[in-house]
């Protein structure tokens, strides 16, 4: 396919994601808002750094590469890839989830982290310690035919390899905009979907200092997060600081909702809205009365069309109403380790350290159903991670060498993936709306 024939259809098709939104048809937002509004690579572990040097010493029996049987239909997941990476091997694979079959391996600069992007073709791969994102193309695409998308499935690939800074750590995506945290440098690289395979180019943002900070982008406008500044700094397209917003003491992860970035601080959550005009305002929210001591927001998704932000908060969450100002908690079995929307912002889907995944009501965070699809976290291995794509969540296993998964709509193990490595991060690439021909 010739570059201008890629930057046509990189057009056409960004224009579905292109109104403001971490939104695509069906439940495709979910995919970015959730997995790239913060930063998975350091879910309560900002030490770490998802890298692992334990041994494996376990059978994976990955002979085939295949998904066990199981007496459903799959038809649902026609068209829909998932990209996993190794915990613990520059690899990654793509997996085709209509039968489970391995389409196609990479070797990777570096252990990394992925995340879903709001335009599902492709998704990132961030390589810290080796200073680079890699961006993969799910290899769909799409024929116009006015009332519908004919789908077509060519061979993922990787769509370019960017040196975007030193130690490209917080990754954030919404709408067409993405951005990426260079912690040991602590410049910013704003980046547009609709140029990825087209142009290695992007703007440069350079912060107050280096930093473990994150970062949101809401129409011309960068806020970065500093963890040990405390602070939130906002940016033009220039690089112009109009705006400092201090009283955040252990800044860590963010989420948007409309036009407001909620930041996690240690004694609560710092609100930033934008205003039409570039103005900006800023709401501190203390912790709730009584919490306990090791407990502190530091994730956080959000969907536009549910009023609340959540966040992890010690063995459970706190719920964030932007609107009202408020901030509640609610208990879970233990403690998250993932977590998405799905159904247009009316769920949320937990995965917690026990193992166990749960669908919650996401107007109050009450646990509808449960299922275990993995082992309890240990300290020496890798956790397990998650993806969301419509009415499915896939877990990532590595005790097993397995994708689990999980129909949401019945919160029952449909099937399982054997999977030639041990997996790291998951993420869903699709294009949903489209249908194959």
């Amino acid at each position: 396919m010739s570059r201008a024939t890629r930057f046509i259809l990189a057009l056409l098709v960004a224009a579905l994601y292109a109104g403001g939104l971490t939104l695509a048809q069906g439940d495709a937002p979910l995919l970015a808002q959730a997995a790239a509004d913060h930063d998975d690579h350091d879910d309560e572990h900002d030490d770490e750094h998802d890298e692992h040097d334990d041994d494996h010493d376990h059978d994976h029996g990955h002979d085939d590469d295949h998904a066990d049987d199981h007496d459903h239909d799959h038809g649902g997941t026609a068209g829909m890839r998932l990209l996993v990476t190794s915990a613990d091997e520059p690899v990654a694979i793509v997996l085709d989830l209509a039968t489970g079959a391995e389409i196609a391996r990479f070797t990777t600069p570096g252990i990394g982290s992925v995340y879903q992007l709001p335009d599902p073709r492709y998704a990132a791969i961030t390589h810290r310690s080796e200073h680079r994102v890699t961006f993969v193309h799910s290899g769909l695409s799409t024929v116009d035919h006015g009332d519908h998308m004919d789908l077509l499935q060519g061979s993922p690939y990787v769509l370019q390899t960017m040196n975007v800074g030193r130690q490209p750590t917080h990754f954030f995506a919404r709408g067409t905009d993405i951005g990426i945290f260079n912690d040991e440098d602590g410049t910013i690289a704003w980046l547009d979907t609709r140029l990825l395979g087209i142009s290695l180019d992007y703007t440069e943002i350079v912060t107050a200092q280096s930093d473990h900070g994150s970062l949101a982008v809401i129409d011309d406008y960068v806020l970065s997060g500093h963890l040990q500044l405390a602070r939130v700094d906002v940016y033009d397209r220039d690089g112009t600081l109009l705006e400092t917003f201090e009283g955040c003491p252990g800044l860590h992860g963010q989420a948007v909702h409309d036009h407001t970035v909620v930041f996690g601080c240690s004694d609560g959550v710092l609100l930033v809205e934008v205003h039409h005009g570039g103005t900006f305002s800023a709401h501190k929210i203390a912790n709730p009365a009584g919490s306990s001591d090791d407990a502190r927001v530091g994730t956080l998704v959000s969907d536009d069309r549910n009023p609340i932000v959540y966040g992890n908060f010690g063995s459970g969450l706190a719920l964030i109403d932007v609107e009202a100002r408020t901030m509640t908690s609610t208990p879970l079995p233990a403690a998250p380790i993932g977590m998405r929307f799905a159904e247009h912002g009316e769920a949320l889907i937990v995965l917690t350290g026990d193992g166990f995944l749960h669908r919650l009501d996401a107007t109050d965070g009450l646990v509808l159903a449960s299922v275990e699809v993995a082992n309890a976290t240990r300290p020496d291995r890798p956790r397990a991670s998650l993806a969301v794509l419509g009415e499915y969540a896939y877990i990532g296993d590595p005790d097993h060498g397995r994708v689990v998964e999980v129909d949401l709509d019945h919160m029952e193990t449909l099937r399982h993936f054997d999977v030639s490595l041990t997996p790291g991060g998951v993420a869903v690439m699709a294009i949903p709306g489209a249908v194959l021909d």
